[in-house]
């Protein structure tokens, strides 16, 4: 019980210490977002510890500190991934690699003439979960190397390493797995960049989300939240101050949902 409260209190420190991260001295920059992810996982055959995960984000954005969040684009990426679930609380997943287009963030008049950049990316990924009575933590790390502006003659190539911690609360059922559960998600991440080709913006990102959320189907979920995010632009004296609605669609197993209801996705 000790360590499951530490880790309850470590939660808490990082969810409302996250924003500390940011730099007061720096200019913040209003970014209106909207943010949806979908996510496929399903292993290869019933007995297998192997699974097979895909992911595509698709992210709009204002223009200048408007309130249309849906106006502009922002991100269009998608990735596939190899799985092993090498026990029942643990999984590490490997993205071999990830096509990413993205669009500069729009708060200021000079932004509008950056243009669009393509991305590849190989991601490593461990993922944990544990239980403190009714509440589900997942403990995530995320190492990733990138290779930005691959179009370009000045592509640049360094890494990340990013941690985040989410807890889900379940609201009508006493279990977060169980069938037609609502509840509620919170998370905190932090990341940390570094590499030849990096400037001196470390602590690049901090983000917190806060959603309410339905399992249906057994292994389908919907979310819906609100994300708050700050991006250290590579000046260090500038921030954009992320903020928007957040949509997720999870089909955590798909096999299942398809030999209970006939579904084909």
């Amino acid at each position: 019980m000790k360590i499951k409260t530490n880790i309850f209190i470590l939660y808490l420190t990082l969810f409302f210490a996250v924003p500390a991260f940011s730099q007061e001295s720096t200019e913040p920059l209003d970014n209106r977002v909207m943010y949806t992810k979908y996510y496929v996982s399903d292993f290869f055959n019933d007995t297998s510890k192997w699974a097979w995960e895909w992911d595509v984000v698709y992210r709009r954005q204002s223009q200048l500190g408007e309130t249309d969040f849906w106006t502009h684009p922002l991100r269009y990426s998608i990735r596939p991934w190899i799985a092993y679930q090498y026990s029942k609380l643990s999984r590490i997943s490997l993205n071999p690699i990830g096509v990413f287009l993205t669009a500069p963030r729009y708060p200021l008049e000079s932004d509008l003439n950056r243009s669009f950049e393509r991305e590849l990316r190989t991601t490593l990924q461990f993922i944990h979960y544990s239980y403190l009575d009714r509440l589900n933590f997942t403990h995530r790390l995320r190492f990733e190397a990138r290779w930005r502006g691959i179009d370009n003659e000045s592509a640049r190539h360094y890494y990340r390493f990013r941690y985040r911690m989410r807890i889900r609360t379940p609201l009508n059922t006493d279990y977060f797995y169980k069938n037609n559960t609502w509840y509620i998600s919170k998370y905190s991440e932090v990341h940390v960049e570094w590499g030849p080709d990096y400037g001196t913006n470390f602590f690049s990102q901090s983000r917190n989300y806060i959603g309410l959320g339905y399992r249906f189907w057994d292994w389908t979920r919907l979310e819906l939240g609100y994300l708050h995010q700050y991006n250290t632009r590579g000046n260090n004296a500038q921030m954009d101050v992320t903020r928007g609605p957040m949509f997720y669609l999870f089909l955590d197993i798909l096999s299942r949902n398809n030999k209970r209801y006939n579904y084909s996705f």
